[in-house]
């Protein structure tokens, strides 16, 4: 059987270090049929290349899996290109020590595989579900045979794309073994961060968001897990890793809804101590019996993918709720007492000065003062996204690389300075709005203290609080409101 060095490239510490659930989820299903698999972790490395070369001396693999994660940080204002580091840093330290097949995948990949392999100069990317794709490549490196026919496996040879086929996704989720982090992952610098384990409950999405890859990554259709596994899993994960703090990361929770509460339902039957959060709760799909399951299960926090404050721009968006839906699953999280970190995206094409400021009162009106609001600046377009065929058809050279390095949407009606004003001078009145290029800035230093001080105090909070608790002081001092007034001064001098 192989020997198979799995690598973990991700160091994007926002809004906390992610445990690198897919990377877990490949060494199980190497690890089903028999292969030795290591997983190296750079999470957190100060130096990658000497770590990538101590791990080729004491483990001699056959084949190098890469996990790539993010493009870059996934916003249209101050974006930061993240693949040239990953480049450096990972792929060429690899590239230099190892003579074997080296083979990328993650979901960065099932965005822009073909691009990166380009920009990387190697011959393999998994295009969709690497428990199938690389083990099936793994498979035939180890007993002789092409993999050149290989569904799901991207090819380049010579400078060219010589195999481009469509992503490969398992139908039967419930046949792929699962996942144990704490297995392969050194778990105790995540639990300084209080990085929660990741679950998947489902993949796939059968919504036409016109910003969103999910589609292309997991594709259009729900691939659904047995409830009963995941409770299963989850049992096991946290028993295992003593972490109770548990993120769904489906591309929407409670979509389809009856799944949902039948994974609810099983999560209660167990009374398992968990904090549960949920990244992607759709607005229209939120009724009283789903989060009275929610509350009941142990849900501490949501992540309600709100986007906007005005139907307008929801329209735009090619949402499927209004903001009556948004109000009401705003009101019931309340009525449970279950905190909402309301996502928004100010800047689609179709925004006005008057949309920005509808969407600004709609959602502060709607969110409690204890509740993060998280303005994104703009819509960075991505390969495959309705939005950014779009943009290609109004001017074909908008992109060089089919969008792999950034290319961000500019509205019809205003800049995106101007919107960025209007949010940050909204940031002054309400110290729960959390702009995520600047704020995302913070010290790691800072967040391991701010975590630090909520796991002891009140350790059922979502570590965001602190963050709004540090705001509030500086505006109850004063200190917002001189920054502020240096804000102000530096915009007037900018305008003459």
């Amino acid at each position: 059987m192989a020997d198979v060095l799995l690598v973990n490239s991700n160091r994007l510490h926002q809004p906390w270090p992610v445990i690198p659930i897919g990377l877990c989820c490949v060494a199980s299903a190497l690890e089903e049929v028999g292969h030795t698999v290591r997983v190296l972790d750079l999470c957190f490395s100060d130096n990658c290349g000497r770590d990538i070369a101590g791990a080729l001396v004491d483990f001699t693999p056959d084949v190098i899996g890469i996990s790539v994660r993010n493009i870059d940080n996934a916003t249209a204002w101050n974006t930061q290109f993240l693949l040239d580091k990953v480049n450096r840093r990972v792929i060429q330290p690899c590239k230099e020590q190892f003579d074997g097949p080296i083979v990328i995948g993650g979901p960065a990949v099932g965005v822009s595989g073909t691009e990166m392999l380009a920009l990387f100069d190697i011959e393999y990317a998994v295009r969709g579900d690497g428990e199938a794709v690389f083990v099936e490549f793994v498979e035939r490196i180890e007993q002789g045979r092409s993999p050149d026919d290989l569904p799901g496996l991207i090819i380049r040879r010579n400078g060219e794309i010589v195999h481009d086929p469509s992503p490969y996704f398992v139908e039967d989720l419930n046949r792929l073994p699962l996942t144990k982090s704490y297995k392969y992952v050194d778990l105790r610098p995540y639990r300084r961060y209080d990085s929660p384990l990741q679950i998947q409950t489902k993949r796939g999405c059968a919504l036409k968001c016109s910003y969103c890859t999910y589609n292309r990554i997991e594709g259009c259709t729900y691939r659904l897990r047995d409830p009963r596994r995941v409770a299963e899993e989850i049992e096991e994960l946290v028993r295992e890793s003593g972490i109770d703090h548990v993120e769904f990361v489906d591309s929407t929770f409670n979509i389809p809804l009856p799944h949902a509460k039948m994974l609810l339902r099983e999560l209660i039957a167990r009374n398992l101590p968990l904090r549960l959060h949920t990244m992607g709760l759709n607005p229209s799909a939120v009724d009283e019996e789903l989060v009275d399951l929610m509350a009941r299960a142990g849900f501490t926090q949501v992540d309600l993918g709100a986007e906007a404050g005005c139907d307008a721009i929801l329209r735009d968006l090619a949402k499927n709720f209004t903001t009556k839906d948004i109000v009401r699953a705003g009101r019931l999280l309340h009525d449970r007492k279950i905190p909402i970190n309301w996502f928004l995206i100010a800047g689609s094409p179709a925004e006005t000065r008057a949309t920005v400021e509808e969407t600004l009162d709609t959602i502060t009106a709607a969110a409690s003062p204890w509740d993060l609001i998280n303005v994104g600046i703009g819509i960075r377009a991505y390969k495959g996204a309705p939005i950014a065929e779009q943009l290609q058809r109004e001017d074909p050279a908008c992109t060089q690389d089919a969008f792999m390095r950034p290319v961000r949407v500019e509205p019809r009606a205003i800049d995106l300075d101007t919107i960025k004003t209007i949010v940050k001078i909204a940031s002054y009145r309400h110290p729960n709005i959390f702009m995520y290029d600047e704020d995302m800035k913070m010290s790691r230093t800072l967040v391991r203290i701010g975590t630090w001080l909520l796991t002891v105090f009140s350790p059922r909070q979502p570590v965001w609080r602190w963050y709004i608790l540090f705001r509030k002081i500086r505006k109850a001092t004063g200190m917002a409101f001189l920054a502020r007034k240096r804000f102000e001064r530096r915009l007037r001098a900018h305008e003459k």
